[in-house]
Order: structure tokens, then C-alpha cells, then sequence
């Protein structure tokens, strides 16, 4: 078990490398974003607990962690925690879930820990980590994703007039984050809008039906409106995103970060202070 001080010097160094590091989920941006919108709605209680169990540790640092951790030996079991798979004509309930664990297993695991305290501070922590972190996977659709082309890793794109090739999952967790331009304290204050109807709605929401959404948005992911004379879908490799696909998919990443914060924060708040109203807000 990793010793507690040890943890938190350990996300620290982690989380300075990971600023060079683009190939982590959602984007090292993403997961800050989600987690700043969280501190929002958090009540003071919950914050103070948070506190507590992190030792005052930065937690959009602790939501980079378990994207850090992948390739260490006693971590490699974590990398399928980070996505479950799904064709287009499954439900979930029919679903051959995978021995290893899946996003669905791991998040319903990591909120159980955090809030068992008959665990160590050391596992708590662990805890906290990777629930935020899963919260935020399972908002970026092609976690939710297709087996076959491993939630759109396997589909290479050109990023409008760029020589370096990507892939469409690069897309989803940092490309159209990142075509806004903004840090992410601004991201932050232009999307941290959601009424008080929004947020009683979308904190009511269980982790399956956020995992059922991002299934839904798999449609609008893959259409880059290409289509041959015929009508036909065109096939192109690798497949260019335009502008204009860029214009039409980034609300929706946009509206996915806002749903993830607010829902993260009611599920703490649900776990350290639950009698606190959903739309009472710690502004």
C-alpha cells in the first residue's frame, strides 16, 4: 500500500509531467475543468471533508492521477478502468462485461471506498483520485466506445490543415477542448451557467444512464459529412476534421464538461453531506 505523504509528493510529480503529455484521458484540461466546475457546488462540509481525506491536496490534481499511474507495474490493471465497450445495437443490460473491470465497475467501486471509512487514508485517497478522474471519463462519448476501432483510437484523423496525424479519440478528449483557446479558469467562468432546474436534474442522473448518453452522442461523433455521389458514406483515411465539425461538436464536449462537474459535486455531496439541497450552491 503506498504510504499517504508519499502518495500525494507522487501525484504532485506526476501531474507536472502530465503537462506535456498529451495522450492522457480527456486531456489533462478536461479533467481540471470538470473538477474546478465540482468545487463550486460543493458545500462546506463536503470541502472540508475533502480537505480531510487529501490531506488539502489540490483535486484537480488528484483527478490527473490515475491517468499517470498506468505504467507502473502494480497500476497496469487500472488502464481498463478507464472505458467500457459497447456496439451501436447493444443495450447495456446485455453487455458481456469484461473480468478485468470496466468505467461502469470502477466508478461504482471507487465511490464505495471513498466513502468506507473503515478503510485506510491511503486507500480513501486512492479512492477520491480515481472517482473524480472515472466521473470525467465517463462523460467524453468514445469511453463509452465501439470495440473495434477501441473507442475511435484506431480511426486516424487530420486536424484541419495539420501534418501531424491524430486519432478521433484525441479529438474528443483534448482537440475541441483545446480549439477554444482559453485557460482553464476561463473555460470554467464561461461554462459554470447550468439553472437550478439543470442541476437538480442532472444530479438525480445514476452512472449507467451517463454512460447511456455518451452512447448516444457516438452518432454525432462519427459523422464528418462525407458522403459519396451516390449518397453512400465515403471512406477516407485518414479523415480530416474541419472547421465546421469542430463548430458543431464543441458545445456538446462543452455541455459533457459542465454535466460531469455538477455531477461529480452531487455525488460528493451525497457521500459527506447529504442532506445539503441539490441547487442550494457554495458560490
Amino acid at each position: 500500500m503506498l504510504n499517504r505523504k508519499y502518495l500525494l509528493t507522487y501525484i504532485g510529480i506526476m501531474c507536472l509531467l502530465s503537462l506535456s503529455n498529451q495522450t492522457v484521458a480527456f486531456g489533462a484540461d478536461g479533467h481540471r475543468i470538470i473538477t474546478k466546475i465540482a468545487e463550486n457546488h460543493l458545500s462546506e462540509k463536503t470541502a472540508q471533508a475533502l480537505k480531510t481525506i487529501s490531506d488539502d491536496a489540490d483535486l484537480s490534481k488528484l483527478a490527473l492521477w490515475p491517468d499517470q499511474i498506468r505504467s507502473i507495474p502494480k497500476w497496469k490493471k487500472s488502464k481498463y478502468w478507464h472505458y467500457i465497450n459497447i456496439s451501436d445495437d447493444q443495450q447495456f443490460e446485455n453487455v458481456v462485461r469484461s473480468s478485468k473491470g470496466d468505467l461502469l465497475s470502477a466508478l461504482e467501486q471507487s465511490y464505495r471506498q471513498l466513502q468506507d471509512t473503515e478503510l485506510s487514508d491511503e486507500r480513501r485517497l486512492q479512492a477520491l483520485s480515481f472517482f473524480i478522474h472515472f466521473v470525467g471519463d465517463i462523460h467524453q462519448p468514445l469511453h463509452v466506445g465501439r470495440r473495434d476501432d477501441r473507442g475511435g483510437n484506431s480511426v486516424s484523423i487530420k486536424w484541419l490543415k495539420q501534418t501531424k496525424r491524430r486519432n478521433l479519440h484525441w479529438v474528443w478528449d483534448s482537440g475541441l477542448i483545446d480549439a477554444a483557446k482559453l485557460t482553464v479558469e476561463d473555460h470554467v467562468e464561461r461554462l459554470n451557467n447550468a439553472s437550478e432546474k439543470q442541476i437538480q436534474h442532472w444530479q438525480q442522473d445514476s452512472f449507467l444512464s451517463w454512460a447511456v448518453e455518451s452512447k448516444m452522442l457516438r452518432s454525432q461523433v462519427y459523422e464528418f459529412g462525407l458522403t459519396t455521389p451516390q449518397g453512400k458514406p465515403a471512406k477516407q483515411k485518414p479523415i480530416t476534421i474541419t472547421q465546421d465539425y469542430i463548430n458543431r461538436n464543441k458545445p456538446i464536449i462543452e455541455k459533457r464538461l459542465l454535466m460531469a462537474g455538477i455531477r461529480l459535486a452531487g455525488y460528493l455531496n451525497q457521500a459527506f453531506d447529504p442532506h445539503k439541497p441539490p441547487s442550494n450552491l457554495n458560490k
